[in-house]
């Protein structure tokens, strides 16, 4: 099977995370891939994470769209299709060439919809994989943006032969806010994440509480801040760090705050076992990848339930570490405080892990996709 699909070549982003571990497994089976990526960068560092790959497997196809998505923006008034004929069309040339026997898009932002557009086209069945609820990464934008994009998310979402959601509320808020129906061909699969089988923890000082994430509105790194300064404020020792890529002062970040660059995913993984508890302060999450490395690696997580990894969390029996939100740093801290006096141990890592597998997991992705492609 001839998998297409959309390929980023940020490490920080959780849909690389899912695509190189999916790469990962396929390598070595009789199935190939057909990534494409849409760039609107004028400087790019070359594709690193892709270059272990053998050409006959894995086949490597850039767009740049600097000149039409930035000016052409979707938020903006106006027929998609039309604004960004160019880029579908580059596309269906790609997809005409590679002849894929099935599209998977990961995501919901503008290269899905593009190249879903193109498979649509050309006849080719697409599977959704979703990452990211588009309606909810915007919901600080305005009414008619909101609109426009809500319109572009139900389109693809529609067109889709199936859907794979990472988590039940994932499923639920799709059906609940954007399709307003039940989806018919719909499976519930986690992100998976391997199972680390020896790691050595490196923290022996003061309790480290820790937040790893894009800086965008939906993930609410405001309730950290406010979790360290209620801390701060109880006289409770311990040191917070930030890994993001960007830091806006207007929120009144106070100095005592660290903060590290994004870090590739073999550092990241050293830096789980460094601290001692991943807070989540999300919205909401389809799932929640570094929480999910984080538990792999031994440390504690805080999450919420509107996060789609809580869903394991109480299965694997780990409820304690799921609150009902981030809004008051009062009970936040309480939740720190009780977490930071039981250590997670190995049966209760493994209980994760085994509810991760990437073999099992990654098999019932290639199931779906060999499914579609029979109907």
């Amino acid at each position: 099977m001839k998998i297409a699909t959309n390929v980023y070549r940020n490490a920080f982003g959780g849909i690389t995370i899912s695509n190189l571990a999916l790469f990962n497994w396929l390598e070595d089976k009789e199935d190939t891939i057909v990534g494409i990526e849409i760039i609107t960068e004028r400087h790019i560092l070359g594709p690193v994470i892709f270059r272990r790959y053998l050409p006959s497997f894995f086949s490597h196809h850039i767009i740049n769209g600097i000149d039409i998505i930035p000016r052409r923006s979707w938020e903006k008034r106006g027929n998609p299709r039309k604004k960004w004929n160019i880029l579908i069309e580059a596309t269906k040339d790609i997809l005409r060439q590679e002849a894929p026997d099935i599209l998977l898009v990961n995501g919901t932002y503008n290269t899905p919809w593009i190249l879903a557009q193109a498979a649509k086209e050309l006849g080719i069945p697409i599977v959704l994989r979703y990452a990211g609820v588009l309606q909810k990464e915007i919901s600080h934008k305005n009414f008619f943006v909101k609109r426009r994009l809500m319109s572009c998310e139900k389109w693809l979402a529609s067109v889709a032969a199936a859907i794979i959601f990472p988590s039940k509320i994932c499923q639920k808020t799709v059906e609940a806010e954007i399709l307003h129906r039940p989806v018919k061909r719909s499976f519930v699969i986690s992100n998976p994440v391997a199972a680390v089988r020896q790691f050595v923890r490196r923290n022996n000082g003061r309790f480290i509480v820790a937040a790893v994430g894009r800086w965008t509105p939906i993930k609410n790194f405001q309730a950290f801040i406010a979790l360290h300064n209620q801390l701060l404020a109880e006289g409770w020792s311990h040191r917070a760090i930030m890994v993001t890529s960007y830091w806006d002062e207007k929120f009144g970040i106070s100095d005592t705050i660290e903060r590290k660059e994004p870090m590739s995913q073999e550092d990241l993984f050293k830096f789980y076992r460094s601290i001692n508890l991943l807070v989540v302060t999300s919205h909401f999450e389809t799932f929640c990848n570094v929480a999910a490395e984080a538990v792999i690696n031994g440390t504690s997580v805080l999450v919420s339930k509107n996060v789609g990894f809580s869903e394991i969390l109480i299965k694997a029996g780990l409820k304690r570490m799921v609150i009902d939100s981030f809004d008051n740093p009062v009970k936040v801290a309480e939740a720190v405080k009780r977490l930071a006096k039981i250590k997670l141990s190995q049966k209760e890592i493994k209980a994760v892990a085994s509810l991760l597998d990437p073999q099992i997991i990654h098999q019932r992705i290639l199931d779906v996709l060999n499914d579609v492609i029979k109907m």
